[in-house]
C-alpha cells in the first residue's frame, strides 16, 4: 500500500508528465485526491472490520486496491490520473487503522508502541525501497513496449487471505480453515494471549466487549478534549515533511543527478527513520513517556528543515554548504523522525479504554494524517521552483507549531493527571477512568 503511494516520487522523475501532457500542479492534485479518498471511508471501514473481522476485511482491501493500481498503469491524461488516484485512495481507506486496531487486540499496552513502530516499517521501508524499485523500473524504459513509469505497479495481496488469522487460536488455519498447517502459536500460547487480554479488560473495568461500534463510541472520541491535541500535532508534524516524500527525488535531481541516481539517493533517509522509530518506541514502551520522545523528534526535524532552508534559499551564505552530499544528509535527517508517528497514534489509543473507542481513535487519527496529505504535497509548487523559498518557510512553520503543540500537550496531560489524582482520593468511583498504574502505585488518567 505504501509503495502505491510513494512510487509517485519516482514517477515524477521520469517522462510521466510529458507522456500524459500534465503539469506538476496537476500531478499534485492527483496525489491530493488519493489522500482525500483515504479519508472518506476511514471510520466506516473500521466499523465494517470490527463486525466481520480483519481476517476477511483486510485481505479484501488489499485485493481491491491492487486491481485499481494495475488499472492505473493505463492513465493517459489528467482526468484519468484524478480518477485513478481517488479510487485508489478509497480502496486503501481504513487499512492502516484496521491493522493498528488488530494489533491492540493482540498485545498489552506496554508492548504496543514498539510493535506499532514495527507495523509502520511498511510505510518507512517502502519509502526507501520504493525509490530503489523506481530506479530499477525506470531503467526498463521502453522495454517490452512499456515506459519506465508504467512498470511501477506492486503485486496484489491475495496471500493475505491465507495468513491473516481469525484469532490467536487460528494461526494454522490458512484461507479461513480450508488448509490446516501447524500454527505459529500453540493452543497453550493462544490461551495465554487471550487470558492476558481478558485480565486487562477486567482490570480496566471494561464492560461488555461487544463487536458493535455505536454512535456514542464515535462521539466520545470525537468530542473528547484530549483527542484534538493529537490531531493538531499530526496535521503539523507529518505535513512539515510530507512534501519531501513526493518531491524529494525531484529536488535531488535538481542538484544535477540523473533520474535513477536521484531515486537511489532518496532511499536511505526513510530506511534509517524506520530503524530509529523502533529504537525510540522501545524507550517509550519501557518508560511510558510518549511526549518526551515526540519532542525529541520534533526538535531534530525542525533543525533539519532550517538547514535545508539555508542551503537552498541562501546558497551563497557562509553558513550554507555548497556540498550536495551535505544537502542530502540534511534531507535524510528530516526523514529520520518519521518514526514518531507510531508513538503518537499509540499514545492516543491508550488513553481510551474500550476496543470500540480505540478502533474509532485509530480511524480518526489516520484519517487526520491522510487529510493532511491533501495539502502537504501541495507545498512544493512549480511556481516556487527551484529554490522553493515559500515551501521551506511553510515546512519550518509547521514544524514549529508541531513542537509547540506537543510540548503544550505534555504539560497539560501532566497537570490533568495531578487534578485527577486529587479527585480520585475524594471519589473512588473514578477508579474506572484509570488508564495506567505505575510501579509506585500512582494512578493516571492520561499517558504522557
Amino acid at each position: 500500500m505504501a509503495i502505491d503511494r510513494t512510487n509517485v516520487s519516482g514517477v515524477l522523475t521520469s517522462t510521466f508528465l510529458s507522456d500524459t501532457n500534465m503539469t506538476r500542479d496537476q500531478a499534485n492534485t492527483g496525489v491530493s485526491l488519493l489522500w482525500l479518498g483515504v479519508v472518506l471511508l476511514e471510520i466506516p471501514s473500521n466499523i465494517v472490520l470490527h463486525r466481520i473481522g480483519p481476517h476477511y476485511w483486510i485481505p479484501l482491501q488489499v485485493v481491491t486496491w491492487g486491481l485499481i493500481e494495475v488499472l492505473q498503469s493505463q492513465v493517459t491524461n489528467a482526468g484519468g490520473w484524478y480518477v485513478a488516484r481517488l479510487f485508489l485512495g478509497l480502496g486503501e481507506s481504513g487499512f492502516i487503522p484496521g491493522g493498528l486496531y488488530t494489533l491492540s487486540r493482540w498485545y498489552l499496552p506496554g508492548e504496543l508502541t514498539q510493535r506499532t513502530a514495527i507495523y509502520f516499517l511498511g510505510p518507512s521501508i517502502s519509502a526507501a525501497f520504493g525509490s530503489l524499485i523506481s530506479a530499477g523500473a525506470l531503467s526498463l524504459h521502453l522495454e517490452g513496449g512499456l515506459k519506465g513509469w508504467q512498470c511501477l505497479i506492486p503485486a496484489t495481496g491475495i496471500l493475505a487471505f491465507a495468513i491473516v488469522p481469525k484469532s490467536p487460536h487460528h494461526t494454522g488455519h490458512l484461507f479461513s480453515g480450508l488448509i490446516r498447517v501447524r500454527g505459529w502459536l500453540t493452543e497453550h500460547e493462544a490461551d495465554i494471549l487471550v487470558a492476558r487480554q481478558a485480565r486487562i479488560a477486567e482490570k480496566n473495568q471494561v464492560p461488555g466487549l461487544t463487536l458493535k461500534i455505536t454512535w456514542k463510541d464515535i462521539t466520545d472520541v470525537m468530542l473528547s478534549w484530549s483527542t484534538w491535541p493529537y490531531l493538531i500535532v499530526c496535521l503539523t508534524g507529518l505535513q512539515s515533511v510530507n512534501g519531501l516524500s513526493t518531491w524529494g527525488a525531484t529536488i535531488i535531481k535538481s542538484l544535477g543527478f540523473s533520474s535513477i541516481r536521484a531515486n537511489l539517493l532518496n532511499a536511505p533517509g526513510s530506511l534509517l527513520g524506520a530503524v530509529f522509530g523502533i529504537v525510540l518506541s522501545g524507550f517509550v514502551d519501557r518508560y511510558s513517556r510518549f511526549g518526551y520522545a515526540i519532542i525529541f523528534a520534533a526538535v531534530w526535524t525542525l533543525a533539519g528543515l532550517i538547514a535545508l532552508y539555508v542551503r537552498f534559499v541562501f546558497p551563497s551564505s557562509p553558513r550554507a554548504s555548497t556540498s550536495q552530499l551535505q544537502t542530502r544528509r540534511r534531507g535524510h535527517s528530516t526523514r529520520l523522525m518519521w518514526g514518531w508517528q507510531p508513538i503518537n497514534v499509540t499514545w492516543l489509543s491508550l488513553n481510551f479504554k474500550t476496543p470500540q473507542k480505540r478502533a474509532v481513535a485509530y480511524a480518526v487519527y489516520i484519517g487526520c494524517s491522510n487529510l493532511g496529505g491533501t495539502y502537504g504535497n501541495q507545498v512544493f509548487r512549480a511556481s516556487d521552483a527551484p529554490l522553493y523559498h515559500t515551501a521551506w518557510i511553510i515546512c519550518i512553520s509547521l514544524g514549529a507549531i508541531w513542537l509547540a503543540g506537543v510540548i503544550l500537550q505534555t504539560i497539560v496531560f501532566q497537570w490533568a493527571n495531578r487534578v485527577f489524582a486529587r479527585k480520585l482520593d475524594e471519589n473512588p468511583e473514578l477508579e474506572k477512568e484509570v488508564v495506567r498504574t505505575d510501579k509506585r502505585g500512582r494512578r493516571y488518567r492520561f499517558y504522557w
